[in-house]
């Protein structure tokens, strides 16, 4: 039993673990928001495993459906691959490498687990089956655990790369005072200043008007959304969804909401940053 506890407790934080990877420190890994994403994919159609599993469990205690514990499993099976045909497509829309390695991955995993299940027919295990508290317990925890977390943790991987960027804001405004002018360009080989985020690559920055913006993207747990973070000294953000925008619309069309493409905005509890959700 305590071997199980362990067991259910170490595959729910395994999950868990791979829907904070990008919002946890370190370097940046282009690996992390499709991993992020598979998980956050589970914590929502995992919990098609629930009613398998509690059939499952209410039968382990009737000795004529003990009896059938093979039919369960093929349930539990099937139940499982369409899951996991979920979390793979998931998988594939950020990373195609990744999608063809989760398919493959489970390839091997059914074969192996349906040789298993052809066996309980003929000679059923003894004693009672741990699998369906597995399949009770881990998406539960899942399910109930990823919420709780998604919006601390997005303020607070937020927040460090907005203070990771103090000595980048230092820096340009240094040049300033040395220049007379903000600089038109940052682009170089080495970006040198770090958001120190796994899932932010970069910051970017570009002159606007008198002043400039300086953002990054950010992962979310919003499906769908594109969260873009950024600053400017003069409050005078401007974000678009398409460059063409920056060609075709005027200054004073770019003012307006609706051609921006965002559907919300909101300020950050830091001076002069706000962040975009784009969808």
């Amino acid at each position: 039993m305590i071997a199980h506890v362990i067991g259910m407790t170490a595959a729910t934080a395994g999950v868990i673990l791979f829907a904070l990877l990008p919002f946890l420190p370190g370097g940046y890994d282009s690996l992390a928001a499709p991993l992020s994403l598979m998980s956050q994919i589970f914590g929502v159609v995992g919990l098609l495993l629930v009613p398998v599993g509690v059939s499952w469990l209410l039968a382990e205690y009737r000795s004529r459906t003990a009896r059938k514990r093979y039919r369960f499993a093929i349930a539990a099976l099937f139940a499982g691959s369409l899951v996991w045909a979920l979390v793979t497509i998931g998988a594939a829309v950020e990373s195609v490498a990744l999608g063809v390695a989760s398919l493959a991955l489970w390839i091997y995993v059914v074969s192996r687990v349906a040789r298993r299940v052809r066996a309980m027919k003929d000679t059923p295990p003894p004693g009672r089956s741990a699998t369906p508290a597995y399949l009770i317990v881990v998406p539960i925890a899942v399910a109930l655990i990823q919420p709780a977390l998604a919006g601390p943790v997005t303020e607070w991987s937020r927040s460090r790369a907005i203070r990771n960027s103090e000595a980048l804001l230092a820096d340009i405004e240094r040049y300033r005072a040395a220049n007379g002018r903000y600089p038109l360009s940052l682009v170089a080989l080495h970006s040198d200043y770090k958001p120190s985020i796994i899932g932010i690559r970069q910051y970017v920055y570009e002159p606007n008007a008198e002043a400039y913006n300086l953002l990054f993207e950010t992962f979310t747990f919003r499906f769908g959304t594109r969260e873009i973070v950024m600053y400017n000294p003069r409050d005078q953000h401007a974000m678009t969804s398409h460059a063409m925008d920056r060609l075709q619309l005027t200054p004073a069309q770019l003012e307006l909401d609706q051609q921006r493409g965002h559907y919300a905005l909101h300020d950050a509890p830091h001076p002069h940053w706000k962040y975009y959700w784009f969808d």
